[in-house]
């Protein structure tokens, strides 16, 4: 952040914009929900932008970390807690989430990796499905009356 011309700014942008990517993904599907645009013949489309939130928070959860400073450190070690209590599996995903028992060195190299490769691939073909659907069955307009 220090180390390159205007690398706080770039990093500033970076925090930013995903903070208001998650607001903003969350407003469209508010208005989506209250539209009833997931009702017949779009379910697919909601469903496909309901894992783009998914993925959305994905995005935030994995890079939360990546500056590997002590509040990255300790958010990761309760967001992966939370996941560590889910019934019957939660050992398991607590193991999964931080490649180990602690939040180490592995785990900042699986957030980054899912961060940078694994989550955008996912994200822009989920995204080419829901640009697609939305092409394919058109925008819905508010309910009225008789809806």
């Amino acid at each position: 952040m220090n180390g390159v011309a205007f690398g706080w700014l770039i990093r500033g942008m970076h925090h930013w914009g995903a903070s208001l990517m998650v607001l903003v993904v969350f407003i469209h599907m508010l208005r989506t929900f209250f539209s009833a645009s997931y009702k017949y013949p779009r379910e697919l489309t909601w469903i496909a932008g309901s894992v783009l939130f998914l993925l959305t928070l994905g995005m935030g959860f994995t890079g939360y970390l990546l500056p590997f400073n002590q509040r990255a450190y300790w958010a990761t070690v309760v967001a992966t807690n939370i996941g560590g209590v889910v019934p019957g599996a939660g050992p398991f995903i607590l193991r999964a989430l931080r490649g180990g028992s602690d939040v180490s060195a592995l785990t900042l190299s699986r957030f980054f990796s899912a961060h940078i490769w694994g989550l955008p691939l996912i994200l822009a073909a989920v995204i080419g499905l829901h640009l697609y659907l939305i092409m394919r069955h058109g925008e819905s307009a508010y309910p009225d009356a008789d809806d």
